[in-house]
């Protein structure tokens, strides 16, 4: 009964996250949040453009009025690529993994591949939003770039935040290299134009890793960050069919002494709590991504009571399922252009 009802749960996941239409019809928790819709997953080949090489750069007037965009920026929808919010003028609130970050002038946010995020309704923020996928990051000539998002703490949301603040001087330099990018993207293609933006955008990221990691005062130790950065990867993957730093451990050949180990150096906290604190972060999103049951989202993230889910959440939350969704959803409405 009980095997039967867990494949019945995985089948059931599978077919909303990957055969859902983005413009998703099935209510979300419909008896309690009427009108409320399952958030959509998009990919950049989705975005309707004829220009489908991985990369794409909009204005906050095409974020405004959704011009040639396929779901409703305001509202949560988990993204396929990588994205940069760059702050021309203006100050406000943007929602990532079900957090507000505030910008102002100068800043930066970076919203990295799978993250939850949504934009809030500004007239008066002027910026540019820049999307790129890992294809087209690692597609130059430059072996140097060929591992560049491995390297880049810009996106490592578990060690950084994710927003930096820059001076006048460095603004007028990555604004300059916005609109050279946004110049190429809205000319007419030639043979020149993917390797020009690719370019402008390897600069754009390496200048904004070097104010990150000059402003940083996490100093990560060298000889821990390639197998930090196998055991991120790994639970990226795996972390819904455990919980276990044993099974980490053996799947990464080091023992659960040097996982702690690596774990403390890089986060100052062990690897059963990083594990628990990723597992709660994709347990939101679940909750906020489909319109499985409490039960279901259960099962899915690996415990077999659903007591025991609801505990282990409230634990890390303070909160328990369902009343995280009633206040994401208070949120949402509350950020609705209708509500202005």
């Amino acid at each position: 009964m009980y095997s039967a009802c867990r494949f019945y749960v995985y089948v059931r996941f599978f077919y909303i996250l990957f055969f859902a239409k983005l413009e998703c019809s099935q209510p979300f928790l419909s008896a309690n949040f009427p009108g409320m819709k399952d958030i959509p997953i998009i990919n950049l080949d989705t975005v309707e453009d004829e220009r489908n090489f991985g990369f794409r750069i909009a204005t906050n007037r095409q974020i405004l009025v959704h011009e040639d965009l396929v779901v409703n920026p305001f509202e949560p929808h988990r993204i396929r690529f990588y994205a940069i919010l760059l702050i021309l003028e203006g100050e406000g609130l943007h929602y990532i993994d079900f957090k507000a970050y505030p910008y102002q002038q100068g800043s930066m946010v970076f919203i990295s591949k799978e993250q939850v995020h949504a934009f809030e309704y500004n007239d008066d923020r002027k910026a540019f939003f820049v999307l790129f996928s890992e294809d087209f990051l690692e597609k130059g000539g430059w072996s140097a770039q060929s591992n560049l998002l491995q390297q880049l703490s810009l996106y490592n949301y578990h060690l950084y935040p994710p927003t930096i603040q820059l001076d006048q001087n460095q603004m007028a330099a990555f604004t300059q290299l916005a609109e050279r990018m946004t110049l190429e993207y809205n000319s007419p293609m030639d043979d020149f134009t993917v390797d020009i933006i690719h370019s402008a955008l390897f600069m754009f990221l390496s200048m904004a890793e070097r104010i990150r990691k000059q402003n940083s005062e996490i100093t990560a130790i060298p000889k821990y960050q390639e197998e930090f950065t196998r055991f991120q990867k790994l639970l990226q993957k795996e972390v819904l069919n455990s919980r276990k730093v044993q099974d980490y451990a053996d799947q990464l050949l080091v023992s659960t002494k040097k996982l702690n180990r690596i774990t403390q150096a890089m986060l100052g906290i062990s690897a059963k709590a990083y594990i628990d604190e990723v597992l709660i972060i994709e347990i939101k999103r679940l909750l906020m991504n489909t319109s499985s049951s409490i039960s279901e989202i259960a099962y899915l993230s690996g415990f077999n009571e659903v007591t025991n889910f609801v505990k282990f959440f409230k634990k890390h939350t303070k909160l328990n399922p369902s009343a995280f969704r009633n206040q994401i959803q208070t949120i949402i409405r509350q950020r609705s252009p209708k509500s202005k």
